[in-house]
């Protein structure tokens, strides 16, 4: 009679166990979120001016944030808030290239209105007033022959010089 009754208790444990697993595998985990949703803000889109000069023979695009400072062969781009994301803008005969290294010269290939491929550099310098750095394109306009130089750094800069069109 003892052995039945052991039997019977192990039966009763091991009925209970798969009954609980069984149980625990259909419930399904109840989760709160105590977090409030935050509502996605639309920000601003940026505004974008254009500039052109028809001197230097070239148009580009410039956020609307930066103050324009035009003269009759050049233009810069000054931000107020962060002067490190000002451009520069210029053209005259032969200007001078930096003397860089191999390393810090980017040659790069810009598209005129009319299709034709235009050879420049983009060479990677420093300040020589405080070191910081500046990135300056150079290129000799087909039409005019004038070089035009571009010169800035950083997102701003990228953005100028992805909107450049030589006319």
């Amino acid at each position: 009679m003892r052995n039945t009754i052991l039997f019977i208790s192990v039966l009763a444990v091991v009925a209970a166990l798969l009954l609980g697993f069984n149980l625990g595998r259909n419930l399904k985990p109840t989760t709160y979120n105590l977090q409030p949703t935050p509502t996605p803000l639309a920000l601003p889109s940026p505004t974008i001016s254009q500039y052109t000069n028809t001197i230097c023979g070239i148009s580009l695009n410039y956020p609307g944030s930066l103050t324009k400072l035009e003269a009759t062969a050049g233009a810069m781009f000054i931000d107020s808030q962060n002067a490190s994301n000002s451009v520069a803008l210029a053209c005259q005969e032969e200007i001078p290239r930096p003397p860089l290294t191999l390393e810090n010269i980017e040659e790069v290939t810009l598209i005129s209105t009319s299709g034709a491929s235009i050879s420049g550099s983009l060479y990677h310098d420093a300040s020589a007033k405080d070191g910081a750095p500046v990135d300056e394109l150079i290129f000799t306009h087909p039409t005019t022959g004038l070089d035009v130089f571009l010169a800035g750094f950083g997102a701003t800069f990228q953005q100028i010089l992805s909107s450049l069109k030589v006319l």
